[in-house]
């Protein structure tokens, strides 16, 4: 199961705050998994329809509690994608005007307005709702784990307004796309994520994402400290080499045996103990000396090399 699949599965259990939210969340479904079909004699049937059963149950008991009306259900398998399941909850054209005019789509002398949703949406309770009915119905997450990414899709100019104006309303940045001639709203940053599916409810979903979020944060913390602890030792590496290198110099052109005691002292440790650290060969000596005398010993050792290798 994805992400997007677990956040509906969340959201399709959120309780509505006030009565007046079951029906901006029936906008926001009908806005993204509904369709009208006209009969004619000025009848009209309402279908809303989705592959997530979660989200067909919660758009049923929506109709009922906000409405009072109980949709047809029937399931259609599509064989050319699949066989892909999909759910169709239907009104038809008894309950359909309800519906219309209660998303404000017909007057109430029964002529049709408009083909998508009309509602004014000024209580914050039903801008979060409306939001939630989108999501529910058309929006899509890729796994956290992977990549951030968040769409939720818009119809028309109509319902593009009705969005903007929610996502604004409720600090949400407004971020538009086009693909395929298809306009959508998307996130790509991990904290707008979280602020929205905060907004619409879906709270442990969002603990997942911090709990991933503080997962990537520790591993990337590990990681650049295990890069920097290969680099410093592979610079110790190189630089252990030279010194090695060096001193076999000195010893090979019998000029080791003419350098000062604390320089053959540290040259000697350092032909026996190739791998050590500074402070390692500072431990060898006797009297053992810090990291910063064993480093001042080397480049003094490496200067009386200079005039060899120039030759």
């Amino acid at each position: 199961m994805s992400f997007s699949s677990d956040v509906k599965n969340e959201l399709a259990a959120v309780k509505p705050e006030k009565s007046c939210c079951g029906l901006s969340e029936l906008c926001g479904l009908y806005a993204t998994m509904g369709s009208l079909s006209l009969l004619g004699r000025g009848k009209v049937n309402v279908q809303l329809t989705s592959e997530s059963l979660s989200v067909c149950r919660r758009a049923y008991t929506l109709l009922v509690q906000s409405l009072h009306v109980s949709p047809q259900i029937h399931y259609v398998t599509n064989a050319r994608f699949g066989g892909t399941r999909k759910c169709v909850l239907t009104l038809g054209p008894i309950h359909s005007p309800a519906f219309l005019r209660a998303l404000g789509m017909m007057d109430e002398a029964g002529s049709l307005r408009s083909t998508t949703p009309h509602m004014a949406l000024t209580r914050q309770c039903c801008m979060r709702a409306f939001l939630r009915g989108i999501m529910l119905g058309g929006g899509t997450m890729s796994n956290p784990e992977q990549s951030y990414h968040l769409e939720l899709p818009c119809r028309d100019s109509g319902i593009q307004a009705m969005m903007a104006k929610s996502m604004q309303r409720m600090g949400l940045p407004i971020k538009l796309g086009v693909r395929r001639e298809h306009t959508y709203f998307y996130l790509k940053q991990s904290d707008q994520i979280v602020a929205f599916l905060t907004v619409i409810g879906a709270h442990t979903s969002v603990m997942q994402i911090e709990d991933l979020r503080v997962k990537k944060q520790v591993m990337e913390t590990v990681n650049r400290a295990m890069n920097c602890d290969n680099a410093n030792l592979q610079k110790q590496m190189d630089a252990s080499s030279a010194q090695v290198e060096a001193i076999r110099r000195l010893r090979d052109s019998d000029r080791l045996s003419t350098l000062p005691a604390g320089l053959q002292e540290i040259a000697l440790a350092r032909l026996n103990a190739p791998d050590a650290s500074l402070t390692e060969l500072g431990q060898m000596l006797h009297p053992p000396i810090g990291k910063s005398g064993v480093n001042h010993r080397m480049r003094r050792l490496m200067t009386y090399l200079e005039p060899t290798m120039d030759s």
